[in-house]
């Protein structure tokens, strides 16, 4: 399944083992990257990876991180924009999933 800003504040459905993937947009050169923040208990984060054009230099890409359903129940996913050093995130992305058995 893939996921977008648009798909924010919602609720989707979600089975054991399926692969969900966050693809939000990002300009790393500002120091502000996606992390994740998840129960690793239910989820596990299996890539992070950013697509971007090397020209203009500071060009603005997007970040795809990928996760597994590890487990049945009510997932919370969270991932946030903030520079490494800092705690205080700029912008969030928050998704429930309601997980079934595969």
């Amino acid at each position: 399944m893939e996921l977008t800003k648009r798909d924010s504040g919602g609720r989707r459905t979600a089975r054991v083992d399926e692969n969900l993937t966050v693809v939000l947009g990002e300009n790393p050169t500002t120091g502000y990257r996606w992390h994740a923040e998840i129960d690793a208990t239910m989820l596990q984060q299996t890539d992070d990876r950013y697509l971007g054009s090397a020209e203009p230099r500071g060009a603005a890409g997007t970040r795809r991180l990928t996760f597994r359903v590890l487990r049945a129940g009510l997932v919370h996913l969270r991932v946030v924009k903030r520079r490494p050093w800092e705690d205080a995130a700029v912008e969030e992305f928050d998704l429930d999933l309601d997980v079934e058995e595969a």
